[in-house]
Order: structure tokens, then sequence, then C-alpha cells
């Protein structure tokens, strides 16, 4: 289920504090990059209702390399917020925005990561997630999709994508369900890996032990769909 859905009660009864939120300033973050360059966002207030994030790419000798402002309207967004995050452990920041979130765990992301041949700031990553990593190269977005279930959207970051990477342009989908009792009792996981396979969604078998991990997501034993072998499936 995509993200947008999740927010729906939000957007069309709007919430109680979407008419008292008002824009409060924050201290700038600050990362150094293993490059020596260095990375800082700053929380502004260009009014009280909207805020705005200004992300600074100081390179060689403090020269600014690149700046970038994005802004958010206060009255949807009162728990956004930004941030400098290193999301594959490779010794570069990233900046990460957080804007709306949902009666669940998610929250609205956007990423932006420096573009080491130009270096300059670049729109990266754009979804609505509870957890965002890296896992042997593939980008993964994690979120709760329902009371039972969680949904993981896989990017492989060595194959070619449209910048940012979006629910769209995923390569693979892991659906992690769980069954339980009247005592909240896990009693079941059912884990699915699928890919896009024009209109319709293929049963795919995971790429790697590593990423079959995904499935333990509740701590309990699961049963893996069996990848679909009809002719054409990848």
């Amino acid at each position: 289920m995509r993200f947008v859905v999740a927010l729906l009660f939000c957007l069309l009864a709007p919430c109680g504090w979407a008419q008292d939120a008002v824009c409060e300033p924050a201290d700038a973050v600050r990362a150094e990059n293993r490059d020596g360059s260095v990375l800082t966002v700053q929380t502004e207030c260009a009014s009280p209702e909207v805020r705005r994030y200004v992300a600074t790419l100081a390179c060689d000798g403090g020269r600014v390399c690149d700046r970038r402002e994005v802004t958010q309207e206060v009255g949807y967004t009162s728990m956004g917020h930004a941030n400098l995050i290193d999301v594959d452990g490779d010794g570069m920041h990233e900046v990460e925005i957080r804007g709306m979130c949902g009666a669940g765990p998610n929250c609205e992301g956007e990423v932006y990561r420096i573009d080491p041949a130009t270096r300059t700031l670049q729109h990266f990553f754009s979804g609505g997630y509870y957890e965002l990593q890296v896992i042997e190269g593939w980008l993964v977005e994690a979120g709760r999709s329902s009371c039972c279930s969680w949904e993981f959207h896989l990017w492989k970051l060595d194959a070619p994508h449209a910048l940012p990477l979006e629910y769209d342009t995923m390569d693979l989908m892991v659906q992690v369900d769980a069954g339980g009792d009247e005592d909240g009792n896990v009693t079941d996981v059912r884990c699915t890996f699928t890919r896009q396979n024009g209109d319709n969604r293929v049963v795919v078998a995971p790429p790697s032990r590593t990423l079959e991990a995904i499935c333990e997501h509740y701590g309990e034993p699961y049963d893996l769909t069996s990848p679909d072998t009809t002719p054409g499936a990848p």
C-alpha cells in the first residue's frame, strides 16, 4: 500500500494539530565527510506557516560547492525535521528531510546525497517510511502497511534508475504478513518477494540469504512464498 493512502485520513479531515503548528527554527546540524567536505543543514522559518531547510556543502577551504533550499507547510508537517545520515555507511553523509506522518510509524522522507562527480546535492530518494537502510548494495525502505503487515521496497543501487528513487521504480517488494490469536500473539508469518512484470507483480526468489532475513521482521518462523515458475515469469 502506498504511503499516500496511509495519510488519506489527514488529507480528507485535517488533523487537530494542523491548525496550531507554528514554525520554530533549529540549530544547524553538521557532519564532516571522508573526502574532507562538510555538510550542514539549517532549519529556518520563512514565515510562521512555512519551514525552510537550507543544506550547504562546503568543499576545499570552506568554499561552498552547493546550496539547496527545501520548504514545508508547517500545518501539515508538524513533526517535520531535517537531519544528516549516512545511509550506506560510506563516510559520505546525506540530508534527510522528514515530513507528514500517518497514524502508524511511517513518515514522508526526502533524501539528498552528494554527487561525487559534480560535488552537488542531488535529490536521491522520495518516499514514506519508518526506516531506510542499505543491505548488500540494495536500498531498503521499510514501512508498516497495515496492523499486521510490513512492506519493504528495494532498489538495486548499481542498476540504472532515474532519480529520485520512488515507489514506481522499485526493483523488488517484500511483504511480511503476520497472523495472530485473540491474545495478540503472532501465530504465523508469510513472506513474499515480488517483482513488477508488465502490469502485474510476480513472485520471485530472494536475491540472497541476507535479503531473505527481511522475512524475520517479527522474530518468528516464517513461510516463504514459492517463486512463480509459469512461462515468462522472471
